[in-house]
């Protein structure tokens, strides 16, 4: 299997990425190392795999964005199985789904048209969101669902659900991902999360929870705390800084 994602996914093994939300093609360098094909161009220049976390689950970006490269897709607010398995009904082709064939940038426009059909269905990765307390009330069935090779937390639209917005810590949330782990760990499941400001302390607590699909940081939190870092070194410097410029 070439995509490494999917198989580390299948194989339960850790696996590290980042969240982008600045769209060009400088930032995928960056952390790999104008459109989402020239993102997941940049992406291919290095040893990392281009997922996609969809705005919507959708079959037009779902196509969309297999068409344009990505080989693993994040489908979120997945609220029950049914949701889950029209989705991997899109993303897959005939017989076990209903993508439709044509030249695109994933299979170099035809270039290589024959060996990408050939392979997609079992290289493309296919993870669920799950961030609604009706996903976790159906998370069995969710996991069942043929196709599904991994689970991916959103917790603070969990949060919102539950009528607790940000109280990761309330006693229902913190129930609540514990049925989430427990339920991926009982199918077989490889179950991750967005650790938004990474520290020691809270990759070694997702690592210990189980978790090992991690998303690490995000390029404009990354952005902020590097200027702010900036910023406050420039202060420490013999006289300080009394005022601050952009350019």
């Amino acid at each position: 299997m070439k995509n490494k994602l999917r198989k580390a996914l299948l194989d339960h093994q850790v696996t590290l990425g980042a969240w982008m939300q600045i769209g060009h093609p400088a930032c995928a360098e960056v952390f790999a190392r104008e459109t989402m094909a020239n993102i997941f161009r940049a992406i291919d220049g290095f040893d990392s795999v281009p997922a996609a976390r969809l705005p919507m689950n959708d079959p037009i970006w779902i196509h969309r964005s297999l068409d344009a490269g990505a080989r693993a897709l994040i489908i979120p607010m997945v609220k029950t199985a049914a949701e889950a398995e029209s989705a991997i009904r899109e993303a897959k082709y005939p017989p076990r789904g209903t993508r439709g064939f044509g030249y695109s940038r994933a299979n170099l426009h035809g270039m290589d048209f024959v060996s990408y059909i050939a392979g997609a269905n079992d290289e493309i990765a296919m993870i669920m969101q799950i961030e609604h307390k009706d996903a976790i009330a159906d998370l069995e069935a969710i996991v069942d669902v043929p196709g599904v090779d991994g689970l991916f937390i959103g917790p603070l639209d969990l949060s919102g659900s539950m009528g607790i917005t940000g109280q990761l810590e309330h006693p229902d949330m913190v129930a609540a991902l514990e049925r989430y782990r427990a339920v991926c760990r009982g199918g077989g499941k490889s179950f991750g999360l967005h650790v938004v400001r990474p520290t020691d302390e809270s990759i070694r607590r997702a690592l210990d929870q189980g978790y090992t699909l991690i998303a690490l940081g995000l390029d404009t939190v990354f952005l902020e705390q590097g200027s702010r870092a900036c910023l406050q070194a420039a202060g420490r410097l013999p006289g300080g800084v009394s005022c601050r410029q952009s350019r």
